[in-house]
Formats: C-alpha cells, structure tokens, sequence
C-alpha cells in the first residue's frame, strides 16, 4: 500500500475511530487501526470487538492494499507533522514509512487479515435519519440517568430507544433505579421497524420493545450526531453513519446492543395530580447546589417544603455532622402543599435534563416518587425516587419513626 494524504483529513479521522483501539489489549492487533485503500479513497478502521469504527478520507493512491498501524503511535506521528503537511505511507510485510517533510518514521506493522471482521445489522433493520437536535434530545438528554457500574443492573447500563405503540413517536429513556429522564422526538420515517414488544410464548420467552444502546456507544453517537445521523438497526447491532463537520471525512459507527431487559417505565411514572408548585429553575438548582456543597457531596438528602402561602423551603437533612443549612425562594404557583425528602445528585440530574425556564414539581405522597416537569417542554419525563426524611429544619433530635417523612 502506497499513497499520499492530507494531515488535516487523516488527524480527523484518527481522532474519530481510534478511541476504540486499546493499547493494553491482550490481542495485538486491537491496539492497531486498519487502513485499507479502495479507489482514491482511504478507510481507517478501530474496533474492541464490542464496536467498530470507520473513517472514509480522500487520497491519492499509488499501489493499493491495506495494513495496519498501532494507533497510539500514527496519531502522535500525524499531531506532531506541521499541519498543512502531505503525508506519505508506503507499508510493507513488517514495517510502514510515514513521511511529512523531511520527518520519516517506519513503525512495525501487522497483517490486515488479523484484524477483526466488520459486523452490521442483518434481515430487515430499521433505517431512518435522526437530525442533530433528535440525536441530542434522546441521546445526550437521558444518558446522566443510566446506570454506572452496576454489576446487578448492567442492563440498565446505557440508553433505551423505542417507538410508541402506534409508531408515531421515538422515545429515548434512561433509569439507574434512582432517576428516570425520558425524551421524544416525532418517529422518523422507518423507525417503525425498530422491535416491538413480543409476548412469551411456549417455546420462546417475551423480548421487550426498542433496542439498549452501551452507555459508552452513547458518547460516541452524540459527537458523531453534531451533523445528524443515519441509523440502521436489528435486534442485535446498531450501525450509524455521518460526515464530519466543515470536513471530508465520513464515518460509520456499529455496536453491539445490550440484552434488552428495561422495565415498563410508563408505569413507574407519577400521575399529574397530587401538589403542585411552580419555581424558576435556575434559582431552585441554585439553591440545591448551595447546600450539596455545604454538606460535602450530592448524597446527602435535601429537604422541600411548602406550605399554602410563603417561600419554597430548602433545607440539609440529618445534621448530626454539625453541618446545618436552608434556602428560601419564591413560588410562582403552588396547589397544595409537601414536604419530601430528596439526594441533592438525583434531582440536578433531572434539573439539567429538563432544562431552564420554570419548572413544576409534582408530588403524590410521601412513599411516590417526585415528577419534574418544565412548563415549556412538558412532554419531556423527569422522575425523581424519594429518601425518608430524618429531621426537622431546626437543628434537634432525630425524629421518631412515625413522624418522618
């Protein structure tokens, strides 16, 4: 293989795959990333067996074939070439020389055939095109509330993609046990063909609707989604191809999904009904973030009170540390009144989810988890599960069991 390329294409492209090749891999030839010419056009591949990536870059190809490269080293070559620069390869059996001006490096090579196969979806998968604010609104907006390092709740490691029953809408839907945020975009033409749900039948048992996409797949599908995303998936893999931004570089992405097993979470979500009050959201997360850094962490529980008049009362739960703060601020509406107990981490996740503007909190009793809603977008989903509440906002004793909330 012999050609020529730029170093602006080539360090994009680098850049986009190579996440994927790992250098302490007990397989060798993981840490590389394939190059494979095809016409004048150069594909470079990365994989950790669990997904693949392929950048597509113009060149000008002198003998056509295909190698492979660590990735660390041909990233730091291709950094440290003065930008602007061509930069020639021309790979052998063993070794390959890069070349950028008077710089010329020959790093070891492997044989292309010892790289991992491409994988893709197969029969009849959904293909349809989500734009960049779809790709953002039910990827990047629910992923704060997947599950991390859950060892009995690896199933729940990553973002759920499915459609309506009637395929109108496209929902995407994250929950650790703690919090669940859900979003929806209108259902792209052919997303209708993503699963749907199949009940258990003798010889076969019940396979959930939509598709589980890996937590870090998700990361990966939100920086190629800046300029929209064409998606193709089966029940097992889901592939997704975009063009680089102001750049001549495309790139296909596949991955491996997770067994689909996530819970009916349309039964887990609250009722509107119950109380009800209306703040602004930048002076209510303000608030909250002042007392998680009084106590020290976002785990301890922060107390929401209000009454039929007066300010929304914020205050720290559980003061026996010696460690005692509150906040006040103003209630735009009310209907009803609560008092509830809630982690500090748990509802900035739902705050930053629905996003600024004001918010409706609605709470259904003391054992229900709490419903955050934004006025301006209230078909977005925001649940909050609840903590038991210990003490009064004076400093004093414990409560009695009975007594707390």
């Amino acid at each position: 293989m012999k050609l020529i390329v730029e170093r602006t294409h080539l360090l994009a492209a680098l850049k986009a795959v190579g996440h994927l090749a790992d250098s302490k891999a007990k397989v060798l030839v993981l840490s590389h990333v394939r190059l494979r010419t095809e016409g004048s056009r150069l594909f470079i591949a990365a994989t950790d067996n669990n997904a693949w990536a392929e950048a597509e870059i113009p060149a000008e190809v002198e003998r056509p074939g295909e190698t492979t490269i660590n990735a660390d080293t041909l990233q730091r070559m291709v950094t440290n070439f003065a930008e602007g620069a061509q930069i020639y390869i021309d790979a052998g059996d063993t070794l390959a020389t890069v070349r950028a001006g008077r710089s010329r490096y020959q790093p070891h090579v492997l044989p292309a055939s010892d790289f991992p196969a491409a994988f893709a979806p197969k029969g009849k998968a959904a293909t349809f095109t989500l734009l960049p604010e779809e790709v953002k609104r039910l990827f990047a907006l629910p992923k704060s509330a997947a599950a991390k390092g859950r060892q009995d709740r690896a199933y729940l490691e990553g973002v759920y993609l499915h459609t309506t029953a009637d395929d109108a809408t496209l929902w995407g839907a994250a929950c650790d046990g703690y919090v669940l945020l859900a979003a929806d975009v209108p259902a792209p033409e052919g997303a209708a063909n993503l699963p749907k749900l199949l009940a258990a039948e003798a010889d076969r048992a019940g396979r959930p609707r939509g598709l589980m996409v890996p937590l870090e797949s998700v990361g990966h599908l939100i920086k190629l989604g800046e300029s929209g995303l064409e998606i193709r998936a089966d029940t097992n893999i889901l592939a997704a191809s975009a063009g680089l931004p102001s750049s001549a570089v495309k790139i296909s992405y596949a991955t491996r999904l997770i067994e689909n097993r996530f819970p009916a979470y349309e039964q887990a979500v609250p009722p509107l009904e119950g109380s009800v009050l209306t703040v602004e959201a930048g002076a209510f997360s303000a608030a909250v973030k002042r007392l998680a850094d009084m106590a020290g962490n976002d785990e301890r529980a922060v107390a929401i009170e209000w009454g039929e008049d007066g300010d929304l009362s914020l205050w720290l739960d559980d003061h026996a540390d010696g460690i005692y703060g509150s906040e006040a601020i103003e209630i735009e509406k009310r209907s009803g009144v609560g008092r509830l107990g809630i982690r500090s981490g748990f509802v900035m996740k739902a705050v930053d989810a629905v996003g600024r503007g004001h918010l409706e909190i609605w709470f259904t009793g003391e054992d229900k988890p709490v419903r955050i809603r934004n006025v301006d977008d209230p078909s977005l989903i925001a649940v909050v599960w609840l903590q038991v509440l210990r003490r009064r906002p004076e400093q004093g004793a414990v409560l009695p069991r009975e007594e707390a909330a």
